[in-house]
């Protein structure tokens, strides 16, 4: 580098190589412009700073860019002239910095996160040359230890740094417990520790023991290596490959349930769920007897370490078959609530395959009870948690800080699941329909032939764009041979839309309205059943008489005639939390009240009519209620909140057998989904219910009015 005049100084001309396919090391020399105020320019295009830059000795610097490979480098002086940087210089030009310590690591640092350049195996090959000289061999311990499946291993390392493979650069985190996972290629790799050294990895080595099989042995040595492994891993739980490995060694080397249960102890317990809620906590269920007050404390264990279970987390509930089991026990019978449940939101690291639960005594002495699988569906456990307490025991208490905050994030994961959405076309479409009617399909099939055939009855109906969504994948030969059958009889073209998955009332007619092609959507359960041709028009009047109208709703019977639903409006019930309610229901079919249109609060998802440009203004119903209550009442709150008004339309008559559908779900019959649902919405609109209703009847108000 020589001497340069600009503005009658000297200047220090910069040198520079390339590093790997297209990264720019200009070497700034000490006396040299500052750093800070340098642009770069390669070929004609515009100016541009370096990425990094790193120092140098005798106060050089070193600047990094990315650069073409085919393109000159210009460097921009004090006095705004560009001087041409040339050929790029041999690699050697970085020799005398690469000699210092800790320089090419931080050199691979830069290189593989500001300059994103970490996959370059040419840049790995350069590293490796510059390194070639003070490689160090590796010390003895330096060894794998655990496999961790497809290649990846465990290896005894006391710090970390960067690999130099010749696939390109890896970042070594500094060991946990003196074991860091390496990717496959590590065997005989270049290390370049942090503090300076470069070592070269082993190779050669016998294939050590995996997760599973150190989970499978019982001798202490494995037992202390496998809990060294699992220490080592937990900051890794995020990244697929850790995941995978944790759960198939947990799973794959189960330990039997266990649990203290006889009615001759005297402290007696088990767990009878410990379920992961798949966002990093736990729901526990469990029942504990214990008359003679010997427990101190429980930690909640898994191969990560222990929680603390907080006495205010746990939430006592009956278990009569607890009572029953040990109301004649040597040490006295247990508690009335011997029951107990809680959600621990933040229990560390996963995936936990298996949880034990630590029962301390007074003595220093400790009950280990060990629960089940803890990885099961997330479908499967939002059902466990929802049915894991009796619903007499629910209280808004362990309803909002234990039930519902596992159960949603439950019904999150399941809902990020693949959906599998196919969509089947049954005879001709309709080229231009008015309106589409989208009708979910869940295990009950039986009313499809009665509202096919109703549909058929109806000129009007013959212009509609029919759609059935089965969410009950199971039934998919059934429905479609049904559907094929009745509306071939029938003339009637109609859309199949099929689910892989059930996933809820809300999901099945958000999918059936993505197919929908007409202005006007028509939310019709399965289970309703027109009176008699020509309900249909004058709810489709109503929409066009009055652009504020958002949805209309009709008037629904039982099957003996009398009144389902007259319009929908709210009424606080027990704990203060709102309810929906049907005005005028069990009332008599001709009840006046209930013959004049009117608007309302809401109108039931069961048959609801709206523009389809209101539907999407608002989003659709909203998936976030457990399989299926209280999205019908939300979309008309949310169509309400964005200007529309809702209106209650008697001349639309039309028969609904309630609830035949939701009452054959696993999910919801017997648990308490219908509670937590009522609780989501109670608590997302129950201050603008309380303002909406000043100025709507109750039914009772209604009644007296008429």
């Amino acid at each position: 580098m020589g001497p340069a005049q600009t503005s009658g100084q000297p200047v220090l001309l910069p040198a520079w190589t390339r590093l790997g396919t297209d990264i720019a090391a200009i070497i700034l020399p000490a006396g040299a412009t500052s750093a800070r105020a340098l642009s770069l320019r390669a070929g004609e295009g515009p100016a541009f700073s370096p990425l990094s830059q790193l120092p140098l000795d005798e106060g050089g610097a070193l600047l990094l860019a990315r650069v073409a490979p085919d393109q000159t480098l210009s460097l921009q002086l004090a006095d705004d002239a560009w001087l041409p940087l040339g050929a790029p210089g041999p690699l050697a030009l970085l020799a005398a910095a690469a000699a210092r310590p800790r320089f090419l690591a931080l050199l691979a640092s830069k290189a593989a996160g500001p300059l994103r350049a970490g996959a370059d195996a040419a840049l790995a090959r350069d590293l490796a040359a510059l390194a070639e000289g003070g490689i160090q061999p590796a010390p003895d311990t330096l060894r794998p230890l655990v496999g961790l499946g497809l290649g990846r291993l465990l290896w005894k390392l006391d710090s970390g740094g960067w690999l130099v493979t010749a696939q390109g650069l890896a970042r070594v985190a500094e060991p946990d417990g003196g074991l860091a996972p390496l990717p496959p290629n590590a065997a005989g790799a270049l290390l370049l520790r942090a503090e300076g050294a470069a070592l070269r990895l082993p190779s050669g080595f016998a294939p050590p023991p995996n997760l599973v099989e150190l989970a499978r042995q019982t001798a202490p040595a494995p037992r202390a290596l496998l809990r060294q492994a699992l220490l080592a891993l937990r900051r890794h739980t995020a990244e697929p490959w850790c995941a995978d490995q944790l759960r198939n060694a947990q799973v794959l080397a189960m330990a039997p349930t266990r649990s203290s249960a006889e009615p001759s102890n005297a402290v007696a317990a088990a767990i009878d769920r410990a379920i992961s809620d798949h966002e990093g906590g736990v729901f526990l269920v469990g029942w504990l007897h214990d008359p003679l007050r010997l427990t101190r404390g429980m930690t909640l264990r898994g191969p990560f370490g222990g929680t603390p279970i907080a006495p205010q987390s746990l939430f006592r509930v009956s278990r009569p078959d607890v009572v029953k089991r040990f109301e004649q026990a040597a040490f006295g019978a247990t508690d009335p609530r011997p029951g107990f449940v809680t959600h621990l939101p933040n229990v560390g690291p996963g995936p936990v395959a298996q949880w034990r639960l630590e029962l301390a005594l007074g003595s220093g002495e400790a009950i280990e009870l060990v629960a089940g699988p803890a990885l099961i569906p997330a479908a499967q456990a939002r059902e466990a948690v929802l049915r894991g307490v009796n619903p007499l025991d629910v209280g808004p208490a362990l309803l909002d800080r234990c039930l519902a905050p596992a159960a949603a994030r439950l019904h999150r994961a399941a809902a990020a699941e693949p959906l599998g959405t196919e969509v089947v076309r049954i005879g001709r479409a309709v080229a231009k329909p008015s309106v589409s009617l989208v009708i979910p399909l869940y295990r009950n099939l039986r009313f499809i032939r009665h509202q096919v055939a109703a549909f058929a009855r109806d000129p009007m109906l013959r212009e509609a764009e029919i759609i059935y969504v089965l969410d009950s994948p199971e039934q998919r030969a059934e429905a479609d041979h049904l559907l094929r059958g009745i509306c071939g009889l029938a003339g009637l073209p109609v859309t199949l839309v099929l689910h892989g998955r059930n996933a809820g009332y809300a999901t099945a007619c958000n999918s059936g309205a993505a197919e929908a092609t007409a202005p006007m959507l028509l939310m019709l359960n399965s289970d309703v059943v027109p009176d008699r041709p020509g309900w249909l028009a004058p709810m489709l009047a109503r929409l066009a008489a009055d652009k504020r109208l958002g949805c209309v709703g009709p008037k629904l019977m039982f099957d003996d005639g009398s009144l389902q639903h007259a319009g929908l409006y709210f009424a606080r019930g027990p704990g203060d939390d709102w309810f929906n309610c049907h005005y005028f229901k069990g009332f008599p079919r001709h009840y006046p009240a209930a013959t004049r249109a009117r608007e309302v609060p809401g109108v039931t998802g069961a048959a609801m009519l709206m523009p389809r440009a209101a539907w999407d203004e608002v989003g659709g119903f909203s998936a976030e209620y457990i399989v299926g209550d209280y999205e019908d009442s939300d979309l008309c709150l949310r169509l309400r909140q964005a200007g529309f008004a809702i209106l209650y339309e008697p001349a639309a008559e039309l028969f609904h057998f309630e609830r035949q559908s939701i009452a054959q779900h696993g999910g919801y019959a017997g648990t308490v989904a219908a509670a937590y649902n009522r609780r989501l919405h109670h608590r997302r609109w129950a201050s603008t219910i309380a303002t909406l209703m000043e100025d709507f009847p109750r039914m009772g108000e209604t009644h007296a009015a008429a």
